[in-house]
């Protein structure tokens, strides 16, 4: 009977290996469930651990990331992630992203610190690294703390070698190109985003590329570049996410991504329209991007001199940046304010 629950394991691990490889997260997800039912009967371990964290990582690319962030939790303390450094960093990343994309970011930054110093132990393991290392930086980035995020970098920088997967390769330099725009290092950043574009392409993966190059213009959006080459990143995240679609809060980003562009391009009225759908669905994103979108608003609803309406966004914006622990932002914020106010 062991035997039939053990080969009745082994189908199903396969087929959600094959749903994420298809990116069908809710086919992988549901398919990992019904392995982890039989990892009791086949008495694996192992297995169960594996297919929990598939679950978790599906969760994640779902959107759901509340849910994704309880399996992580609860991989953590189980004894197969206690005893080895390898799963320990590839726990805390998750932790890490989840927090980061939920708004906690010193949570984020506590738990991505954890899987860099795993993962430093870890003998011959690159991509593992720089997994623990990614998370770090993002969440080191986004808490205004970019100081600590460039010297990550630096290090980050150390693991990429040709030996390593070309997709891994390339979101280190997308992060650290991130940073680089970030810190108003215009040539640095062009630089890393331009190595990443060379390791990420359409062919390989649709909706990485589609991630990318929103990404890719939001940062060069947020340091003022705004000229031809920001728009076609605009314009093939915008065709990329048609095709492969995508979660509610990568629809939203992307809208955002848009709207900025037109704020900075004086297109005030077209900005506006496009903004205050996504200010009413803000829950959706992190608190940070949350605080983003409302700050943009009001900025543009100032410049119609609509006053009243702006300092309400103000106000929204400044409260999602203290939630999510991003004081810098928040003060951004408020100086604006006392500009206008004066």
């Amino acid at each position: 009977m062991a035997a039939q629950h053990s080969g009745e394991l082994v189908m199903y691990e396969l087929r959600a290996r094959e749903a994420w490889s298809q990116r069908d997260y809710r086919a992988a997800r549901l398919l990992a469930a019904a392995a982890i039912e039989l990892t009791a009967h086949a008495e694996d371990h192992h297995s169960w651990w594996n297919m929990t964290f598939l679950q978790a990582e599906c969760l994640r690319e779902e959107g759901s990331l509340e849910e994704s962030l309880q399996f992580a939790e609860t991989l953590g303390i189980s004894s197969l992630t206690l005893e080895s450094e390898a799963l320990k960093a590839r726990v805390h990343t998750l932790v890490a992203v989840c927090q980061q994309g939920l708004g906690h970011l010193d949570e984020a930054v506590d738990s991505a610190t954890v899987a860099v110093k795993s993962a430093s132990t870890v003998a011959d393991s690159p991509e593992l690294q720089i997994e623990a290392h990614h998370a770090l930086i993002a969440a080191l980035a986004e808490s205004d703390r970019l100081d600590e995020a460039w010297s990550t970098c630096l290090d980050l920088s150390t693991h990429i070698t040709p030996a390593i997967h070309t997709q891994t390769a390339g979101k280190a330099y997308w992060v650290i190109g991130n940073v680089a725009f970030m810190r108003r290092q215009v040539d640095d950043g062009t630089r890393f985003h331009g190595l990443a574009a060379e390791q990420l392409t359409p062919h390989n993966d649709l909706d990485l590329w589609a991630r990318f190059n929103r990404a890719s213009a939001s940062r060069r959006l947020a340091a003022g570049v705004v000229d031809a080459e920001t728009l076609e990143c605009i314009e093939r995240a915008e065709i990329a996410s048609s095709i492969v679609g995508g979660t509610e809060r990568d629809r939203l980003q992307l809208s955002l991504t848009r709207a900025h562009w037109l704020f900075l391009t004086g297109q005030l009225n077209a900005a506006v329209e496009r903004l205050r759908p996504i200010c009413a669905e803000g829950s959706a994103l992190s608190r940070q991007t949350e605080g983003e979108a409302n700050l943009l608003l009001a900025q543009a609803l100032s410049a119609r001199g609509e006053e009243l309406e702006a300092f309400a966004h103000f106000e929204t914006s400044e409260q999602c940046f203290d939630d999510a622990g991003a004081p810098d932002r928040a003060a951004h914020v408020r100086d604006i304010v006392a500009e206008i106010r004066s």
